[in-house]
């Protein structure tokens, strides 16, 4: 139930007698000074951040979807997944199925505008 820091992720949850109310605990991490990072599917993507591919993962509780993520800085254009978000100033080139991306099948292309 405790806010995500914005930059950070949610890696990992699970069941914890500990967390009244939904009883599920949460391990973060740090995106700071990262070019990757990996993400349940519940966590927050943080700004500038795209998420490059899902699949189905035991750790993340609830969901059971995790993300890999990229870090857009010092990137001209990437592939991610439709569900992605789509950093500001960024536009989608163009899109195509794929099995990379649990849950819609489908990919964009983006560019930096």
């Amino acid at each position: 139930m405790s806010p995500i820091p914005a930059g950070w992720v949610i890696t990992s949850s699970y069941s914890s007698g500990g967390c009244a109310g939904t009883g599920v605990a949460y391990s973060l991490a740090s995106t700071a000074n990262r070019t990757s990072a990996t993400a349940c599917s519940m966590s927050p993507i943080p700004t500038g951040w795209v998420i490059t591919s899902s699949y189905s993962s035991g750790g993340c509780a609830g969901t059971g979807v995790a993300y890999s993520l990229a870090s857009t800085a010092n990137q001209s254009y990437a592939t991610v997944c439709s569900f992605s978000p789509i950093p500001a100033g960024w536009v989608v080139t163009g899109s195509q199925s794929t099995g990379n991306c649990v849950g819609s099948g489908y990919a964009y292309n983006i560019r930096k505008a």
